[in-house]
């Protein structure tokens, strides 16, 4: 399912809950009623899978999805949200334009409304992204020199 549980069933379940509990606890039960306590009761319990699928049709803009964009600033940012402040930065340069071309002195450009910063993912040099682009980069090294 998407990639961020890959394992998937149980140790999927226990990975996020580990990563990111307080938020999937808080999201389950605004979002679905749903009490994350419920997968170890005996009588009723929820299933991981169940809990799985729960949890991956959780809206954009909940706490667990933000934390795993990068942190709460994210939290209510959804496509519709960022639609909204690319519109407001291009009026805006619309407008400083305008103004640029009607005036004899060039206006200050505007500042773009501010979004949250998406934290740049370093890969470690165990990682299979590492050692792919290292390989990459050698290759391409080797056709420029060869």
């Amino acid at each position: 399912m998407d990639g961020w549980h890959p394992s998937g069933g149980s140790r999927g379940l226990a990975e996020l809950i580990d990563e990111y509990g307080e938020f999937l606890a808080a999201d389950l039960l605004e979002f679905y009623g749903v009490d994350l306590r419920d997968v170890f009761d005996p009588v009723k319990p929820l299933t991981p899978l169940y809990l799985l699928v729960l949890i991956r049709g959780l809206p954009d803009d909940c706490r667990f999805n933000a934390e795993r964009r990068g942190g709460q600033e994210f939290r209510g940012w959804d496509a519709s949200r960022y639609v909204a402040v690319a519109t407001v930065n291009a009026v805006r340069a619309l407008q400083w334009t305008y103004v640029s071309a009607h005036s004899k002195q060039r206006p200050k450009p505007p500042e773009p409304f501010p979004v949250p910063d998406k934290p740049v993912k370093v890969h470690g040099p165990d990682s299979f992204a590492f050692m792919a682009s290292q390989q990459l980069a050698a290759a391409r090294k080797e056709k420029v020199e060869g």
